[in-house]
């Protein structure tokens, strides 16, 4: 079995993974990953079925054209692989969707988030899926920010303190992100999926482990109706209202009924941290200016 670290658990696997950390270790893992046969319905009282999913508070399945994922009590993931389908594609949708019914069955809060690390802490970089999280970590990273994590942050709270810890060591971007970027095109052999242009960057030797204090939060934002960038200091009312939209795989969460405690992360959070929403207009590259807005914030006396 491979020993690897991700999402703040100790994972042994009989799928390898290039994505996660390799980690040794001799205790007990917090999740053990299997290949195998599945279940071909889930039996349980109060069973929530949506297109393809089927969730209980502590049970997942969900099917899929290249496997057929199953999730239990927080500690256990069975893949059941369907003929010639591609390991990249496996692990791409073990990675998100069955990583994410993890986390919720172990009452942790995945945020859909990508974040920087700073001196004192991280900023975290919330929006939708194509808001530019990863493209925004990226550039950062070209300015010498070191990535903390990409596309989920999973939080811990204690207190009116929020913490984070990161997913795996990997930032997937679209192609045309490297152009933006000023970065060398990626090869074929680095995309997510094979019929997918969008490619992974590995950043294992600068992957931080350790929970972070979350200092800066920033909402990403694009619209039709604006003509430059702008960024705009939020109240903490009108930040919870975004944010808690940005619950990694929600529907994981309200059929597992964790609303509750989820919520109250995000309260906790938009108290811990100033936050700021970004706006550019739709389709433009603004990246230069975004950046700019962010390290002026990051940075206000340079």
């Amino acid at each position: 079995m491979h020993q690897y670290w991700g999402f703040g658990l100790l994972i042994s696997s009989e799928i390898e993974f290039p994505e996660f950390l390799p980690f040794a270790f001799t205790e007990a893992p917090d999740l053990t990953i299997n290949l195998g046969a599945v279940p071909a319905e889930l039996t349980a009282e109060g069973v929530v079925k949506k297109v393809k999913v089927s969730i209980t508070a502590t049970e997942y399945l969900q099917k899929l054209p290249v496997a057929t994922y199953y999730v239990a009590n927080g500690n256990q993931i069975i893949v059941e692989p369907k003929p010639d389908a591609d390991e990249k594609s496996i692990r791409l949708f073990l990675l998100s969707n069955a990583m994410a019914a993890v986390l919720h069955q172990r009452n942790s809060i995945p945020l859909h988030a990508s974040a920087v690390m700073l001196d004192e802490g991280i900023a975290i970089f919330c929006g939708p899926s194509g808001a530019g999280k990863s493209t925004t970590a990226t550039m950062l990273q070209q300015k010498g920010y070191k990535v903390f994590s990409d596309d989920v942050c999973v939080l811990k709270v204690d207190g009116d303190q929020v913490t984070a810890v990161p997913s795996y060591p990997m930032i997937k971007l679209w192609a045309d992100t490297f152009h933006k970027a000023g970065l060398d095109m990626a090869t074929e052999e680095e995309k997510i999926r094979p019929q997918l242009p969008k490619f992974a960057r590995f950043y294992h030797d600068e992957f931080d482990i350790l929970p972070k204090t979350v200092k800066y939060i920033f909402l990403l934002d694009s619209n039709n109706t604006i003509d430059e960038v702008s960024i705009k200091p939020l109240a903490s009312i009108a930040a919870f209202a975004q944010l808690q939209r940005n619950t990694y795989r929600p529907v994981q969460m309200n059929a597992m009924q964790k609303r509750n405690q989820h919520f109250a992360a995000i309260t906790r959070l938009t108290n811990a941290a100033p936050i700021y929403r970004i706006s550019r207009p739709l389709g433009e590259n603004t990246l230069t200016r975004v950046i700019e807005l962010i390290t002026n914030v990051l940075q206000p006396n340079e």
